[in-house]
């Protein structure tokens, strides 16, 4: 790979991210309607279809924040896509956390170290291998997920596909949004940007996190219904304003 090469990867996984954003709006907006239809059949099949968006969105985002123009060494990018590629993308993950904070003046010194170490805390708790996830889904094992072989069946892929929600997908989608910012201020200015920004950033992503574990399918669900009743209770109230108008109008002078 040479800079142009890199220039045109990054350029097209930019405009992937922001489709797949577009993505995840739209499937967003699907899953809000079925919540309020209760239709569970439909807001599990769209709960698949937003893990798949994910999944692309993960990569896609990942690609782009490696390849971005001036950040990495061509030969740093490499060494993360082996990593990624023996050990699935979050040793991607850890492997660029750890060339990004290399570049970091002072990256020996005890705030290096503790930059690596909370990066390092965050992959390993919030990041996870959609790759996994993706293939199953994409080879039809919608439902029951089965081993590498095909002769058995995968019991915690299964539970993983089992056990996904919605809100969890946004928790992860949040928790990959915030990471990828902290990076790219390090890999794109490791020595200005990342100084005056990072513990702001740092604050900002942990205090989502802490929101967000208390996050559940219920609380959504309850949020979605009041905030429909409360829509509702505003038109009967403009519609009986309307009506009024129109009496008062229609019984004046005339």
């Amino acid at each position: 790979m040479d800079e142009h090469q890199r220039l045109q990867v990054f350029q097209a996984q930019t405009e992937n991210v922001r489709q797949l954003e577009k993505t995840w709006s739209h499937v967003n907006r699907q899953i809000n309607a079925l919540i309020l239809a209760r239709d569970n059949s439909g807001l599990l099949i769209h709960t698949k279809i937003l893990a798949l968006t994910y999944c692309a969105l993960a990569e896609a985002l990942f690609s782009k924040l490696i390849h971005t123009p001036h950040g990495f060494d061509l030969g740093y990018i490499d060494q993360i896509k082996i990593a990624s590629d023996r050990g699935g993308i979050k040793n991607g993950w850890l492997k660029c956390a750890e060339l990004a904070i290399s570049a970091v003046q002072g990256s020996k010194t005890s705030h290096g170290q503790n930059v690596k170490k909370k990066l390092t805390r965050l992959i390993k708790l919030y990041i996870f291998d959609p790759s996994v996830m993706r293939n199953k889904l994409a080879h039809g094992q919608w439902v029951i997920a089965l081993n590498k072989d095909n002769t058995a069946i995968n019991k915690d892929v299964t539970k993983e596909i089992r056990d996904l929600t919605v809100v969890e997908l946004y928790r992860r989608k949040s928790a990959l949004a915030k990471l990828s910012i902290i990076l790219e201020d390090i890999i794109e200015s490791p020595n200005k940007a990342h100084h005056r920004d990072y513990w702001g950033h740092l604050v900002e992503y942990e205090e989502e996190l802490k929101r967000m574990s208390a996050w559940t399918m219920e609380k959504k669900m309850e949020q979605l219904f009041a905030k429909k009743t409360h829509a509702q209770d505003r038109c009967a109230t403009c519609l009986l304003r309307t009506k009024r108008g129109g009496t008062e109008i229609a019984s004046g002078p005339g």
